[in-house]
């Protein structure tokens, strides 16, 4: 779906793509255009998915409505547990699409869906990477996909790794 990126549902900690330094020390952010060093914490983030109609009266009577069958629209939410406290838990939405209810874990009902739903987990996979997530592991469905990443010392001084690479 091109360059889709999934909307932050609260403030998480402000880090866009990037890429790790070769000795896997630092940060590289592609927003902020500079090197952040890594602390020995981590960030645990674990893929849900989300009935759409179940997050407010509103949605819940739309996707009702415009539905047919007991089918209805979800979302994968990955939700990230942090060790800084600044951000303790935050969430990220990726884009919806159709399912049958309850839940799309019963991969054979869904049909012509699923392919759009294995594209939906794929594109908020692929956001994650860019932000640094690493895959850790899978939880009961198909979609709970488990990431781990070092936190970053947001005091960082915008030159300290290039003082590191000069000292080394």
């Amino acid at each position: 779906m091109g360059q889709w990126r999934g909307k932050y549902l609260n403030t998480g900690p402000p880090r866009g793509p990037g890429h790790y330094s070769q000795d896997g020390c630092w940060w590289w952010d592609d927003d902020q255009q500079r090197w952040f060093r890594l602390t020995d914490q981590e960030d645990v983030l674990e893929i849900e998915a989300e009935d759409i109609g179940g997050i407010s009266l509103a949605a819940s009577l739309l996707t009702t409505l415009s539905s047919q069958y007991g089918n209805g629209y979800f979302r994968f939410v990955a939700r990230a547990r942090g060790a800084d406290p600044r951000w303790p838990t935050y969430a990220m939405a990726g884009a919806t699409f159709p399912a049958t209810r309850p839940s799309p874990e019963d991969v054979g009902a869904q049909g012509a869906w699923l392919e759009t739903q294995r594209e939906r987990f794929q594109e908020l996979h692929r956001q994650l990477v860019a932000e640094g997530w690493r895959p850790a592991g899978r939880g009961p469905h198909w979609w709970s996909a488990i990431y781990r990443r070092p936190d970053i010392d947001w005091d960082t001084p915008p030159d300290a790794y290039e003082r590191t690479q000069r000292s080394a």
